[in-house]
């Protein structure tokens, strides 16, 4: 199981700078307190947010999680030195904007998917050091 460098809401407020803490992350239990957290926060807000994640020990960063927490809904996508695999739901049309550290970025309605799903593909990747299995379910190669 990997310690995973979440980028969230960080405190202070110096995003990527210089002794900016990351959040890590080590248990299922501080996972679950985590997305609970975004998701109550992505309700008091115009739309859903969008957190990073890495595994803490990997100098490069990969592979990287970048994941959308709404209320009900969210998305993951995962990039690797192999590909990039993301969450599908429902085929529709369309984009939902989510809320990357004060800056609006558009994703597809077809990546949205239940927050159970999103959190069993983040349970995943915490347990299998960021290498999530190529027959994940939840997980679809995105060209």
């Amino acid at each position: 199981m990997a310690a995973l460098e979440v980028w969230y809401d960080q405190k202070p407020e110096d995003d990527f700078n210089p002794g900016d803490p990351a959040i890590v992350i080590r248990t299922h239990e501080e996972l679950t307190e985590l997305l609970d957290r975004v998701s109550e926060q992505s309700a008091r807000q115009p739309c859903p947010s969008i957190i990073t994640v890495y595994v803490a020990e990997d100098a490069y960063r990969f592979p990287s999680a970048r994941v959308g927490v709404g209320v009900g809904l969210g998305y993951v996508q995962i990039n690797s030195r192999t590909g990039r695999r993301a969450t599908l739901g429902d085929d529709i049309v369309g984009d939902r904007v989510y809320d990357f550290q004060g800056h609006g970025e558009d994703v597809p309605l077809r990546h949205e998917v239940p927050l159970a799903t999103v959190r069993a593909v983040l349970a995943a990747y915490l347990d299998h050091d960021g290498l999530i299995p190529d027959d994940f379910p939840g997980l679809h190669e995105v060209h």
